[in-house]
């Protein structure tokens, strides 16, 4: 009884306090998830180089790309486990959750050899500068050879979100980026082990939160306790994840390669231009941060009150996570905007960098509030089990439009902020078809059809 009582029973109780009191510790769990790449970039900036934060800001597009597939997929087992939990179904939870382990396994080990595999080849598609090659492929390899604890963590405090509980995968991430703080300065400053350092650290805080979170799932006494020898796959449950997760996965790879052709664009500028969006990168996660947490728990809660048949309670939800992520995004966003030349000075002292970087981070901040409509509605949506919506709306907007801007209008603007209002020309675009898919009502009637609910 006592592990049950720290999930949490979303089909219950008022809605916005649900959800918050759920989402409050998903953001502190971003938090700490974003310090790892953080980390990085300020300890690399500030002891080693402008240019070894460029090589390191200059990866993080390519392992979104590699790793976005996995995530897709770890969405789809989420949405699976939440609607067998929300419907007390524990022989098929039990199922799902060793499913989503032995899936976990398998594509860390295949994603850690196509990865050291195709990153030389991966760079050099990018066009990374002479001068940043080498510092980059060194921690991209390394990054690699460590991914399964990445994909194993995720995994499994996946599982403890599904059943509604975001606290103790908050507990693992605080301890595992307090160490990877820690071991940067050790290995970069005392070992001077520059971007490998990194990278090792990088590895050893997130096998750290992966023992602890799968030890936790072992231990526990509720439906979704962790048993080894029962870990495969259910042929079953396999194909329930891969409907969500397939479009899921395809969507989140298809966005990350745009996001790698924005890179791309940038390397045009120069190594100060790569630092200084970097730098705007990385606080621009924390500026994400709270409304990734809404939207992750909306799946969740849309997910639950499926599972128990209170559509009514979807449809407030909805609203409610609207609204609370239209107020985040302003308040957070606008703030960061107004200071965001000191908060630039934190990664470098270079003035170049710092004038790319501020100039990168007000356009994203000041207009965040148009990607509410998108992540939250498409966290509506595949809580419903339907993703091959949000993938097409997704691919169309995020991947489609913003390649065709940045090759047109560069021919007639050659310059840096319009490879940057790339993100919210289609964050607004993005946005306005979610909305209309979502008010037309299909994607719950596609789910009372595929459930016998009249």
């Amino acid at each position: 009884m006592a592990a049950r009582s720290r999930v949490a029973n979303l089909t219950e109780g008022t809605i916005w306090k649900e959800l918050v009191l759920f989402a409050l510790p998903l953001m502190a769990s971003n938090l700490f998830q974003q310090l790892y790449n953080t980390a990085d970039s300020l300890v690399v900036g500030r002891f080693v180089g402008s240019t070894a934060l460029a090589a390191v800001g200059s990866t993080g597009s390519i392992t979104g790309l590699v790793i976005a597939f996995f995530m897709g997929m770890g969405t789809g087992s989420g949405v699976v486990i939440s609607q067998y939990y929300g419907a007390r179904d524990y022989d098929n939870l039990h199922k799902s959750v060793h499913t989503a382990v032995a899936l976990a396994i398998a594509f860390g080990i295949g994603l850690a050899i196509i990865g050291v595999i195709l990153t030389p080849y991966m760079l050099r598609w990018m066009g990374t500068p002479d001068d940043v090659m080498g510092q980059a492929t060194e921690y991209l390899s390394i990054y690699f050879i460590g991914i399964i604890s990445l994909t194993v963590y995720n995994i499994g405090s996946g599982i403890l979100r599904a059943v509604g509980d975001s606290k103790r995968p908050l507990y693992y991430l605080i301890v595992a980026g307090i160490t990877n703080v820690v071991l940067n300065l050790v290995f970069v400053i005392v070992f001077n082990m520059g971007v490998a350092g990194v990278a090792w650290a990088t590895i050893a805080s997130q096998v750290l939160s992966s023992i602890l979170v799968i030890a936790n799932l072992m231990r526990s006494q509720g439906p979704f306790r962790l048993v080894l020898k029962d870990i495969r796959f259910h042929k079953s449950i396999l194909l329930q994840i891969a409907k969500i997760g397939l479009p899921a996965g395809v969507q989140s790879m298809v966005i990350s390669l745009s996001n790698i052709v924005i890179q791309s664009r940038i390397n045009l500028f120069g190594s100060a231009a790569m630092a200084g969006h970097s730098a705007a990168s990385r606080i621009d996660s924390f500026v994400y941060m709270p409304l990734n947490a809404i939207s992750l728990a909306t799946t969740t809660f849309v997910a639950q009150n499926l599972g128990a048949r209170k559509m009514d309670r979807v449809k407030k939800g909805t609203t409610t996570s609207i609204l609370l992520g239209l107020g985040v995004t302003i308040a957070v966003g606008w703030i960061a905007a107004l200071i965001s030349e000191p908060l630039i000075r934190l990664f470098s002292d270079e003035q170049p960098v710092i004038d790319y970087g501020v100039q990168s981070l007000r356009i994203r901040c000041i207009t965040y509030f148009l990607f509410v409509f998108t992540d939250v509605l498409a966290g509506v949506i595949r809580g419903s089990g339907n993703a091959v919506v949000p993938m097409t709306i997704s691919m169309v907007n995020m991947c489609f439009v913003r390649i065709l801007w940045l090759i047109v209008a560069m021919q007639f603007w050659y310059d840096y902020n319009v490879v940057v209002f790339s993100y919210p020309l289609t964050w607004g675009l993005a946005s306005l078809c979610y909305f209309i898919y979502y008010k037309k009502g299909n994607w719950l009637k596609k789910w009372k059809e595929a459930n016998g609910v009249s």
